[in-house]
C-alpha cells in the first residue's frame, strides 16, 4: 500500500514539475501570440533576422514611408514622364491653328536654257530725231537665264482656323486629364505594392512565431516521451510540424523579398528599404448614389473622354471648312540676271487669291461621314465609361462593407484561437489532450492570424480603391488647375 502511494506521488510529482517546465517554456510564445499584429512601427524595430534559421531578414536599409514613395514614383515612374510628353506634344496643337494666318516667305529659284535665244533690234529713224534706243537690241528671251524670287504670302481669310483652334484646345483638356488619371494610377499601384510589403512583413512575423510555437511543442513531447508518458508517435508529428512551418517561413520570406523588389521598382530606387505603418484610411461612409455622382464630377478618365468628344466634333469642323473659300494675298519680288522686254529684274507684283474649292472628287464627303462615325463612337465610349464606372464603384463599396464584416469575425476567432491553444497546450502537459489535438490547435492558431493580417491590410488597399473609384484618391499630388 505504500509503494502504491508513494509511486503515485512521484507521479504527481513529476507532473508537476513538467507543467512548470512546459510554461516557462512557452511563456515568451504566449506574449508574442497575445500581442496583436502591427502593434510596433517598422521605423522603430531593428531588422531582425530568423534566429533558428540564421538567414537576414530582407527589411534593411533605410525607412520609406507612403508619402516619400507617392513622391519618388511622380518622379521616376516612365508611365508618367510618358503621359507628361504627350501633354507636351498637345500644347503644339493651338500653335498650329496660329500658324494657319501666319504670313509665309519662301525664296524660289529658276534656271532656264531655250533653243536659241529670241530678240529684235530697234531701228533707227533718218529724222534724227536723238532717240536713245535707236538701233539698240531687246531680248525677248535669253539663250540663258537665272531667276530668283522671293514670295511672301499672307492668308487673310482660313476657315479652318476656329475649329483648329477649338481642337487644340479641347486635345490639351484631354491630355491633362489623362496625365492626372495616369498619376493616380500610378500611386494607386504604389500604395497597393507598399501595403503588399506590410502584409508580407507582418506575415513573415506570424510564420516565424509558429516556427518557434512548433519548436516549443517539440521541446515538450521529446521531454514527456523520454519518461515515457508518450509515446514516439508524438514527437514524429511534432516534428513534422516543425518541418511544415520552417517550409511556410520560408515561403514568406521569399514573398517579402519579392514585395520589396516590386515595390523598389514602382518607386524607381534600389533594394534594400524598410516601409513604415502608414495613417490607416477611414471609411466613407457615403450612400452607392452620392458616390456614383461624385464619380461622374470627379473621375479625370470621364473627363478626358468628354473632351475626346469635343475634339472629334472640331475635327468634325474642319472638314466642313474645306467647304469654304480662302483669301491670300501674296508679294513677290523677283530678281533676274538678264532681265528681259516682258520679265523685268526687281518689278515686284502683289496679287489678291481666291480659292473657292467646288469639287474634290468626294474625299471632302469620305472625310465627313468618317468624322461623323468617330463622333457617335466618342459618344458610346463616354456612356460606356459611366456604366463601368458605376460597376467599379459598386464593387469597391461592397468589398469594403464585406471585409469591414470580415474583420469583426476574424479578430474574435484569433482570441479564441489563442485561448484554445494556450488550454490544449496546458492539457497536454498533463495528459489530458493528444499531440494531435495541439497541432490542430497552432494550426488554426496560425491559419486564423495570416487571414487576419491579409484582411486588415486588404480593407485598407479597399479603401483606397473606394477613393480611386469615386476619383478623389491621391489629390494632393495632383497639378493645380
Amino acid at each position: 500500500m505504500r509503494t502504491t502511494l508513494k509511486a503515485t506521488e512521484e507521479k504527481h510529482w513529476m507532473h508537476a514539475c513538467l507543467l512548470g517546465l512546459v510554461l516557462v517554456i512557452t511563456a515568451p510564445a504566449f506574449a508574442q501570440i497575445l500581442l496583436p499584429p502591427n502593434t510596433a512601427p517598422a521605423e522603430t524595430a531593428p531588422p531582425q533576422g530568423d534566429a533558428d534559421r540564421g538567414e537576414e531578414s530582407p527589411e534593411t536599409g533605410q525607412v520609406l514611408r507612403l508619402e516619400e514613395a507617392y513622391q519618388l514614383a511622380l518622379t521616376n515612374e516612365e508611365q508618367v514622364k510618358i503621359a507628361a510628353h504627350e501633354l507636351a506634344k498637345a500644347h503644339l496643337l493651338p500653335w498650329r491653328a496660329i500658324a494657319l494666318l501666319t504670313p509665309r516667305a519662301e525664296i524660289s529659284g529658276t534656271f532656264t536654257r531655250n533653243k536659241e535665244e529670241i530678240a529684235f533690234v530697234r531701228p533707227g529713224t533718218s529724222t534724227g530725231d536723238g532717240d536713245p534706243f535707236a538701233g539698240t537690241t531687246s531680248v525677248i528671251r535669253p539663250l540663258e537665264s537665272w531667276q530668283g524670287t522671293f514670295i511672301l504670302t499672307q492668308p487673310i481669310f482660313q476657315p479652318a482656323f476656329l475649329p483648329t483652334l477649338r481642337f487644340g484646345k479641347e486635345t490639351v483638356q484631354q491630355s491633362e486629364r489623362r496625365y492626372e488619371f495616369t498619376m493616380r494610377e500610378v500611386l494607386f499601384g504604389v500604395a497597393r505594392a507598399y501595403y503588399d510589403a506590410l502584409r508580407s512583413r507582418e506575415q513573415v512575423r506570424v510564420a516565424r512565431d509558429t516556427l518557434k510555437l512548433t519548436k516549443d511543442e517539440l521541446k515538450q513531447a521529446q521531454a514527456r516521451f523520454r519518461v515515457g508518458e508518450v509515446t514516439k508517435t508524438d514527437v514524429l508529428r511534432a516534428e513534422v510540424e516543425v518541418a511544415r512551418a520552417e517550409r511556410a517561413l520560408i515561403a514568406n520570406q521569399n514573398a517579402l523579398q519579392l514585395a520589396f523588389a516590386t515595390l523598389a521598382r514602382v518607386v524607381g530606387v534600389s533594394e534594400p528599404l524598410r516601409v513604415a505603418e502608414p495613417t490607416p484610411p477611414v471609411s466613407r461612409g457615403e450612400p452607392y448614389p452620392q458616390l456614383v455622382e461624385q464619380a461622374y464630377r470627379q473621375r479625370q478618365d470621364l473627363q478626358a473622354q468628354a473632351s475626346a468628344i469635343e475634339a472629334t466634333r472640331e475635327r468634325k469642323n474642319q472638314v466642313l471648312a474645306r467647304y469654304a473659300p480662302q483669301v491670300n494675298t501674296q508679294w513677290q519680288y523677283p530678281r533676274l540676271d538678264t532681265p528681259t522686254f516682258a520679265n523685268r529684274d526687281k518689278f515686284w507684283v502683289l496679287t489678291l487669291n481666291f480659292q473657292v474649292p467646288l469639287f474634290d472628287g468626294g474625299v471632302r464627303e469620305l472625310d465627313l461621314q468618317e468624322q461623323q462615325e468617330n463622333l457617335t463612337q466618342s459618344e458610346l465610349q463616354l456612356e460606356r465609361l459611366k456604366k463601368d464606372v458605376g460597376i467599379e464603384v459598386k464593387q469597391t463599396l461592397l468589398a469594403v462593407e464585406t471585409l469591414e464584416a470580415t474583420l469583426e469575425t476574424l479578430k474574435k476567432e484569433v482570441s479564441l484561437a489563442q485561448e484554445n491553444y494556450r488550454i490544449t497546450s496546458k492539457q497536454y502537459a498533463v495528459g489530458l489532450a493528444t499531440s494531435l489535438d495541439v497541432n490542430t490547435a497552432v494550426n488554426t492558431l496560425n491559419q486564423v492570424r495570416t487571414q487576419l493580417i491579409d484582411q486588415t491590410y486588404a480593407y485598407q488597399v479597399a479603401l483606397l480603391a473606394l477613393d480611386r473609384a469615386v476619383g478623389i484618391f491621391g489629390q494632393d499630388y495632383a497639378p493645380q488647375r
